[in-house]
């Protein structure tokens, strides 16, 4: 973590140098407050359908607590995902909360966070279409179209292959058998104990049986088309507002249909283990979009930042707090427990 910031910041740095720091700070100057207070407003409905779509699953599976209990941990688990890399702790970080807080089987968790990406399926898949056609009649040389679109696909691929494993229960084994091959010797010298490996593979086989199972009832229920609904609602309305809006708190109005390609082409690769949010990264490739199409990377940078007050900076906030606030309640619930 500490090295990806350093990373983030030195690249986010390094465009603000060269982008011009004195004209990103004037371009934010001209900021609209209310547009921007309604960034903010769309961003918590965002959050608020995301958590029912979690629910939706929860409600399936019989282990949901309350909705306001369901956005906490949702809250909790993206603060996880903003500070790690490739935003890889939020999923395990909101199957933990759950189990803790809700007595929910850490396997039965962690597959209904991975149901719930599952239904974001729909519009990955059409705005993964729609970024591969534009790309083919955008202005960009023939090396940078390769590499776009080598990118999307390979996202789509890491995408399918989570999808597939999830559903296939042999798959799922070998993947976490091999991962535990390799990863057990590591660990034993890091730590300088000995574990039993038979045992450990038996306990993976168990928690991959109950994931496959809780994992295959979800995707295979009707209530999936529901959560794609919702996820399509996130993604092509609310999010694609947002960002438009961005650019219009500032002054600029880009034109649409570049506009959604660029968009759909940055949330794409926001799927990749990156750096932590795609800081820095989304950025480049947003200017490098957006030059060609007359949008000053000033105008880019400024829009961008505007963009991530909504939808990082303050749900990385409230994340903490909801950390911080589940943090205890587990904390006190173990207490009772020993005590007991």
């Amino acid at each position: 973590m500490i090295i990806s910031f350093s990373i983030v910041f030195g690249l986010v740095f390094t465009i603000l140098i060269l982008a011009g720091i004195n004209d990103v700070i004037n371009t934010l100057k001209r900021t609209n407050l209310w547009i921007l207070a309604l960034t903010i407003v769309i961003q918590i409905f965002v959050y608020l359908l995301w958590a029912l779509r979690w629910k939706i699953i929860l409600d399936k599976m019989d282990q949901s607590p309350k909705f306001i209990n369901v956005l906490g941990i949702l809250m909790t688990s993206i603060f996880g995902n903003n500070i790690t890399p490739g935003s890889i702790g939020g999923e395990p970080l909101r199957a933990y909360v759950l189990k803790e807080y809700n007595d929910t089987p850490f396997e039965v968790g962690l597959a209904s966070t991975m149901a719930d990406r599952v239904f974001e399926i729909l519009p990955f898949l059409l705005m993964s279409i729609l970024a591969v056609f534009a790309l083919l009649s955008w202005y960009l040389d023939i090396l940078s179209k390769i590499f776009l679109i080598i990118l999307i696909l390979v996202t789509i691929f890491g995408f399918s292959l989570v999808i597939y494993a999830g559903i296939n229960k042999s798959v799922s084994e070998k993947i976490a058998l091999k991962i535990l091959g390799w990863v057990h010797p590591l660990v034993e010298r890091m730590t300088q104990k000995k574990y039993n490996l038979d045992k450990l593979k038996k306990k993976a086989i168990y928690y991959i049986d109950n994931f496959n199972s809780s994992f295959t009832m979800i995707v295979e229920n009707r209530l999936f088309f529901a959560g794609a609904f919702l996820a399509l609602l996130t993604w092509g309305g609310l999010d694609l507002s947002n960002s438009y809006l961005a650019f219009v708190a500032i002054g600029i109005t880009p034109p649409l249909a570049p506009f959604i390609t660029i968009f759909t082409i940055a949330i794409l690769l926001s799927f990749l283990p990156l750096l932590p949010g795609s800081l820095g990264i989304t950025e480049i490739i947003m200017i490098a979009l957006f030059v060609p199409v007359g949008i000053t990377a000033d105008h880019v940078i400024a829009a961008s930042a505007i963009e991530r007050i909504a939808s990082y900076i303050l749900p990385t906030i409230a994340g903490l707090l909801t950390a911080i606030y589940y943090g205890k309640k587990i904390v006190n619930k173990n207490i009772d427990e020993n005590k007991s």
